[in-house]
């Protein structure tokens, strides 16, 4: 099997489940490192990047949920919750929590690798840095397409996952008016419901809250309640 060029970090407790899928997905050309622990998933972002993480719920020292905040918050990886977990409720909180993905166990590792590869098909080259310094900037906000990151003013880029770099580039469209969230929703998710209307939501959260986290200026995205998102900010893309 043809190398991906993809790293993947699989944290399951359960070893043979663990072994099985990292097997799996080495096979399909992934370079997969599986871990047990939410300690040992930490130490291992510290050592090396990776473009996925695969990430069980249900861990002996902290939950998954809690994983994939740390991610999105830290990283521009490609987030997958793999639980026995398949509640509309933890399905929700899952996608509240930063993944872009949500698998119920048993999954099929044929499956599970074509998703990772078509998640990383759809990011940016480097999605394993949050931020880079000392980009070039015009003086105002600048939507990055060939680094796929967000420039201040300051010059700060902030590396964007695909549904925020997506989001951003709804926005850039018409800069100052309201983008409906119907037509958000459906360019993101594919459809228009509840579900889909919060994780809408989340996602603008996530993304606010990079900005001042990277040292840059507060992103002018303004909520029209009820209604949309709108750049309240000249933006060049």
């Amino acid at each position: 099997m043809k190398k991906s060029g993809i790293r993947v970090i699989v944290v399951e407790d359960d070893p043979d489940l663990r072994e099985s899928l990292v097997e799996g997905l080495t096979l399909s050309g992934h370079d997969t490192l599986g871990v047990g622990t939410g300690l040992e998933f930490y130490k291992a972002l510290h050592e090396h990047s990776y473009s996925v993480a695969v990430l069980d719920v249900g861990l002996p020292d902290e939950d998954g949920y809690t994983l994939a905040e740390f991610a999105r918050r830290k990283t521009a990886m490609g987030i997958i919750i793999l639980t026995a977990r398949g509640a509309i409720e933890e399905r929700i909180r899952g996608y509240d929590s930063g993944a872009d993905l949500y698998f119920v166990k048993p999954v099929d590792c044929r499956e599970l690798a074509a998703a990772i590869g078509s998640l990383v098909l759809r990011q940016p080259a480097g999605t394993e840095s949050a931020s880079r310094e000392g980009a070039p900037s015009g003086g105002g906000w600048r939507l990055d397409g060939n680094a796929w990151a967000m420039v201040t003013p300051g010059g700060t880029a902030v590396a964007l996952t695909a549904k925020e770099f997506e989001f951003l580039r709804c926005l850039a469209v018409s800069p100052g008016e309201t983008v409906a969230r119907q037509d958000l929703t459906e360019r993101l998710y594919g459809r228009y419901d509840e579900h889909t209307s919060r994780s809408l939501d989340s996602l603008v959260r996530r993304l606010r809250a990079k900005f001042p986290e990277s040292g840059g200026e507060t992103l002018p995205i303004k909520t029209a309640h009820a209604i949309g998102y709108c750049f309240s900010a000249p933006l060049e893309s």
